[in-house]
């Protein structure tokens, strides 16, 4: 496992989820920015199936199942509330031919008691989905330095909050502080685009030295011989050890 690929992944799973939050701000005033937020998280979640290749961690791996999931739940359930509140609408401009009063009603109101537990097991799914994800960073915080670190977790925390109370819209308030904290728990996950500078690692540079010839001294012509008798000197003192003649 490389460390360094594994953060290169987590640098691209930042810039996707930094496009998510965008897109989620500009949901505001366009619906269709709505559909590229959940395009790019899909993106992102490709970016964790890549990551967790190399890591096999359970907690990263339940964080991308199970917001799977909850996407999945969610969106069927939607499309069920819907269908029963449009079989009640019909029910009042289309009088029904083939099905009684309480048919309908019986229908419209299954519809929509199915479709709203759909999407409650789905929301409940992603909240679990933001825990595993904060579990997975405090069990591998070696990989990240401290100051990403400390927004990392919080992040997490701000999505599961923002999840959690944007499930209750229909209070708008509480709607519309989970919609804030989910834009800013993404904010948050984005910092992860800003990981490949601690993730590279330069190779140490190695300075080889030229070959210099190292001086020999040529110790025969360090040693001088006495003039008088000829015989080798030591060079340590004035006189010749031999015939005691002084040595200029």
């Amino acid at each position: 496992m490389s460390n360094i690929n594994v953060k290169k992944d987590f640098n691209e799973f930042g810039k996707n989820i930094q496009i998510v939050a965008i897109c989620t701000i500009i949901t505001i005033v366009s619906g269709i920015s709505g559909l590229i937020a959940s395009i790019f998280f899909f993106i992102a979640l490709s970016n964790i199936k890549k990551i967790n290749l190399q890591l096999n961690d359970p907690s990263l791996e339940l964080f991308r199942s199970k917001y799977i999931t909850g996407f999945i739940l969610r969106l069927v359930g939607t499309g069920v509330l819907v269908t029963g509140g449009v079989i009640i609408v019909l029910y009042f401009f289309i009088m029904p031919l083939f099905l009684s009063i309480l048919a309908m009603l019986s229908l419209a109101l299954f519809l929509m008691v199915a479709g709203v537990i759909l999407i409650i097991f789905g929301l409940a799914s992603e909240i679990s989905a933001w825990k595993n994800l904060k579990v997975f960073f405090e069990i591998n915080s070696n990989l990240f330095p401290s100051d990403i670190y400390s927004e990392l977790i919080d992040g997490c925390d701000k999505l599961k909050t923002g999840t959690i109370l944007s499930a209750l819209w229909f209070l708008v308030i509480p709607g519309i502080i989970g919609f804030i904290f989910k834009i800013i728990g993404f904010f948050k996950l984005a910092n992860l685009k800003t990981l490949s500078a601690f993730g590279a690692q330069k190779e140490p540079v190695i300075v080889k030295q030229a070959n210099v010839p190292k001086k020999v001294i040529n110790v025969e012509k360090t040693i001088n011989f006495c003039p008088n008798c000829g015989a080798k000197l030591s060079g340590l003192g004035k006189f010749c050890a031999l015939c005691g003649s002084e040595i200029n």
